[in-house]
């Protein structure tokens, strides 16, 4: 799980009451949930995968308001070791790794989601010496264009570790989070001032 704290700096600078502080910080952080959502959705677009991208972004937690502070949490499993990089490696409870195939329809949905039948899910090749894969066995009445009656598709290899490199570009940046967080108090810091310019026409 990755924690986002979001603070607005010299905040207690300025002449606001409370309340309006803490709406100013809830504004900042949805702002910064959204910088992170948006980013998550960029990854959707480029790798094309809904699956894991997908749920990244929905596992984006609103912000936690505590002390004009905010707590943004990011559950999905896989999202730190995508950004930070690192290596994988088997529990005892754990065989294998499944790393989806570039053209696996694995790399855009889950196993699940692609309703194949159980039967039809096999392991090809030798697990314990890393030569194994993860595929779809379908079996055919007649012989298909290379003389065989199975229709064979790669989904994944089957290993014992794997070293994934990191990807910065998975969380925004510092200058896009200010962008949004600017953005967002400066929408607040407007609001404020209309409301102050409406209630001046009112009293005159």
């Amino acid at each position: 799980m990755i924690k986002l704290h979001v603070d607005v700096i010299g905040l207690n600078r300025l002449p606001l009451a409370p309340a309006i502080r803490t709406e100013m910080v809830a504004d900042v952080a949805r702002a910064a949930r959204q910088a992170v959502r948006d980013s998550f959705q960029g990854m959707v677009d480029r790798t094309q995968s809904q699956g894991f991208w997908g749920a990244a972004k929905r596992s984006v937690n609103p912000p936690v308001i505590r002390d004009n502070k905010a707590t943004i949490d990011i559950t999905h499993i896989g999202v730190r070791l995508q950004w930070l990089g690192g290596t994988v490696k088997l529990s005892r409870r754990i065989k294998s790794l499944l790393i989806p195939f570039r053209d696996s329809p694995l790399r855009r949905r889950s196993l699940a989601s692609l309703h194949i039948p159980e039967d039809e899910v096999m392991v090809l090749g030798d697990v314990d010496t890393g030569s194994a894969i993860l595929a779809r066995v379908k079996q055919r009445k007649r012989r298909n264009k290379d003389g065989h009656y199975q229709d064979v598709t790669p989904l994944g290899a089957l290993v014992k570790s794997a070293t994934i490199p990191a990807h910065p570009e998975v969380m925004p940046s510092r200058e896009q989070m200010r962008e949004y967080a600017v953005h967002a108090a400066t929408l607040v810091l407007n609001r404020l001032l209309a409301q102050a310019d409406d209630n001046s026409t009112l009293n005159s």
